[in-house]
């Protein structure tokens, strides 16, 4: 699952966080393997307490590590992490809280290595929160984030082992599958990277869009993907459009894949 929680904004108003978080808390329940953005530490304290079963990795995105965070969640009986990291899209992906690229914020990627009960292949997730597109923000800088996204790759999984390992990468991209950032995350030709857009693999909504704004918007502007590779097969694609406890948990609906790891 790929769930843009919304930060705690206090002009929300029945929609903060404090009103929203045990909707938020049920929806995670419904997958084994979640990645979450503009989620902050006092959220991120909430849902630990919320869902004791899961086991949660990131940090926050600034060099002190505050800030959003971009988690990632395994439920703890279905999958144990072996290893996780993060690092930020700039010139200096190494440098936490690398901001070389004007930005307003730094913008992170959250990874983990996760050996998932009964899989024969390990998981590799990624999880990140691509700039929007707000004037003064240089469109540019969300390829400049996906090439990075690619490098780490290209020397965490070398082309050669790209069949053994199973690869899902999360995120709200605040782009359209058809824009820069998606095609240089998959490629072409020469330059194909093995990543398939989930959307394509399985039966899908009749609607497309993600952002819902506390209203149960249907659109087709998808900016939440799930892209997958490797020994990883999409049985079914769901967006849960649906409110919890009568309300909806967050201003994005959450995408949720079934997937067989073979």
């Amino acid at each position: 699952m790929s769930f843009n929680i919304r930060y705690d904004f206090k002009n929300d108003g029945r929609n903060r966080w404090n009103n929203r978080a045990e909707a938020v808390a049920k929806t995670i329940k419904q997958a084994e393997v979640v990645a979450i953005q503009e989620d902050k530490a006092h959220q991120v304290e909430d849902l630990e307490r919320l869902l004791p079963d899961y086991h949660f990795v990131g940090g926050g995105r600034n060099p002190t590590g505050s800030g959003e965070r971009c988690s990632i969640l395994v439920r703890r009986k279905e999958g144990k992490i072996k290893d996780w990291g993060e690092f930020w899209l700039s010139d200096t992906p190494e440098v936490k809280g690398s901001n070389t690229w004007s930005d307003r914020y730094p913008r992170k990627v959250t990874w983990a290595l996760i050996d998932m009960k009964g899989a024969r292949s390990p998981l590799l997730v990624l999880n990140t929160h691509l700039p929007e597109k707000d004037k003064g923000r240089d469109p540019e800088n969300r390829i400049k984030g996906a090439r990075v996204m690619n490098e780490f790759l290209r020397k965490r999984v070398p082309s050669k082992e790209r069949k053994k390992i199973a690869i899902l990468i999360a995120g709200d991209y605040n782009s359209a599958p058809d824009e820069e950032p998606r095609k240089t995350l998959v490629g072409s030709g020469n330059t194909a990277t093995g990543l398939r857009d989930s959307w394509n693999e399985a039966p899908h909504p009749s609607f497309a869009g993600t952002f819902n704004g506390f209203k149960g918007l249907h659109t087709n502007h998808r900016i939440d993907w799930l892209l997958v590779g490797g020994p990883l097969r999409v049985r079914r694609y769901h967006t849960f459009d649906e409110k919890v406890d009568d309300r909806w948990p967050s201003d994005h609906y959450p995408i949720w894949i079934d997937v067989e790891l073979r």
